[in-house]
């Protein structure tokens, strides 16, 4: 019977020893802060000098500069450029493009009279995963569709106006 208690009484010890029997350790956290991207206009897009003549039409303005006319548009002399946009950062972070949501409305200085630019391509294309800042840098080409109406809607002049773009990390 002394055995069977002092057996039971060992056993009670050697369990209540390993509910005691505890390890620490410390660990590490780790974080990093990344070069802000940040985005300026190289240059601005110009569609270049032209003629709406009696119907009107369309100028499609490539990223890479090329312009193609529809309708009754008549091109002038006069470079056409389109947007062009350094992106800086972190060095081969990724990032995505984000398009201009609707029209863009250009206006004759001086008057009401407008033209609309629409259909927005760029290089590297648009979306998820656009781009990789090399080197942390890249450049964005930007073309898109001025579209015109006829002399009588689009007289002789200079037509401005805006657009926004977005650019964010991946």
């Amino acid at each position: 019977m002394i055995r069977k208690v002092t057996a039971l009484y060992v056993l009670l010890i050697l369990l209540s020893l390993k509910g005691w029997s505890q390890s620490s350790v410390t660990g590490q956290a780790y974080a990093e802060v990344i070069a802000a991207l940040t985005a300026y206009e190289n240059n601005q897009m110009h569609f270049g000098k032209f003629s709406p003549e009696i119907g009107g039409g369309q100028i499609i303005l490539t990223p890479d500069g090329v312009r193609i006319v529809q309708g009754s548009v008549v091109l002038g002399g006069g470079t056409a450029q389109p947007g062009k946009f350094i992106i800086t950062g972190e060095s081969d972070a990724t990032y995505t493009i984000q398009l201009p949501s609707g029209p863009a409305i250009l206006m004759l200085n001086g008057s009401s009279k407008t033209m609309t630019v629409d259909n927005w391509v760029s290089i590297p294309p648009a979306g998820v995963g656009s781009g990789t800042l090399t080197g942390g840098s890249e450049t964005v080409s930007l073309g898109a569709t001025l579209n015109i109406g006829s002399i009588e809607d689009n007289p002789v002049g200079i037509y401005t106006g805006t657009y926004s773009l977005t650019f964010v990390y991946n």
